[in-house]
């Protein structure tokens, strides 16, 4: 199975500092005059929630460069679709942003039919953050590393259960490609989202669990719930002491809630690029950064190519993975 693309945040930043000087030419092509009005930017959940707070955090940046408001509007409901289909269908003129998540390619993986192709009727900007996964246990469980854990997973019969936000959800198919990279079975105990699947982990209902470090991480400072690796290519600044899987002696991968931002397909390479430029020195500015780094998200800020790649290996990877162990959402 071809592996997880590997995320790299301090590289893509670094990276793009050498991009800079083909935006600025991308933008003297087809982008005089953009913009000169307020740029919208609909973001499919509720106000308040880890995406609405990551665009509004950018949104006031971008603003500034491009010397237009940059507006966010919320439009939840419908699992993403509805609010991705007002973009989808809008003109490609730069004027209106879609921020997305996961379910941008989950959607595709898990074979639910939306009224789009998110890889033909959108073009990628960029990959702002990733809000990374984390390998959970209880308070009271006696595993302390992730070795730990396989052991007792081995000597319990079918192995032991885990707990996740939903049949689907990113953490379910987590779960199951690290049942994979471990070499253990393990039971699915399903929940209707991650505040109860936590409340359970943290009352003993439910041995373990994979979840976000965005609610989770908080609780693990408080130690209600232990880590005990992070799934991501680096640790976490949030959780320091927490080792990424590699370290714990298993082959490392990259789990977590992305969140990116998109445009409507047609939309001109020289508007994609103004926009990621204004994006891009938005998200660099130390007062954000610190910001979103004490959130526990990873600042990623890649590139429209490199966003594009990673969006067609999320597709692929969790295609696989929901055919091999034949997930069905309802």
């Amino acid at each position: 199975m071809k592996s997880i693309m590997r995320i790299r945040p301090r590289a893509c930043i670094a990276g793009l500092v050498l991009c800079l000087c083909g935006t600025a030419f991308a933008q003297s092509v087809g982008a005089d005059g953009f913009p000169n009005r307020a740029i919208r930017l609909t973001v499919p959940y509720a106000a308040g929630g880890g995406t609405d707070l990551v665009m509004r955090a950018i949104a006031p940046g971008m603003s500034e460069v491009l010397g237009q408001p940059v507006v966010v509007e919320n439009k939840p409901g419908g699992g993403t679709i509805n609010a991705t289909l007002s973009v989808v269908q809008s003109a490609p003129d730069g004027y209106n942003l879609l921020a997305v998540g996961a379910p941008i390619y989950l959607n595709t993986a898990l074979g639910i039919k939306t009224p789009y192709d998110p890889l033909k009727d959108l073009v990628p900007v960029s990959l702002l953050v990733n809000n990374p996964g984390l390998l959970l246990v209880g308070p009271t469980s006696p595993a302390k590393t992730v070795k730990d854990l396989v052991e007792i997973n081995k000597a319990q019969k079918g192995g032991l259960n885990y707990a996740t936000a939903g049949v689907g959800s990113i953490g379910h198919l987590a779960m199951e490609l690290l049942k994979s990279r471990l070499g253990i079975e393990m039971q699915h105990i399903p929940y209707k989202g991650s505040a109860p699947a936590l409340a359970d982990l943290m009352g003993g209902q439910v041995p373990l669990a994979i979840d976000a470090m965005i609610p989770s991480g908080v609780q693990v400072k408080a130690g209600k719930v232990r880590a005990l690796a992070v799934l991501s290519n680096e640790r976490s600044a949030l959780l320091p002491d927490v080792p990424t899987l590699a370290e714990a002696g298993y082959a490392g991968m990259s789990v977590g809630g992305t969140f990116g931002l998109m445009l409507p397909a047609k939309t001109s390479p020289a508007i994609v690029g103004k926009i990621h430029a204004a994006m891009l020195k938005a998200i660099s500015e130390p007062a954000t950064r610190k910001r979103l780094d004490e959130m526990g998200y990873q600042v990623i800020a890649n590139t429209p190519e490199q966003f594009g790649e990673y969006l067609r290996d999320q597709i692929t990877t969790w295609t696989k993975i929901v055919k091999d162990n034949n997930i069905k959402v309802d």
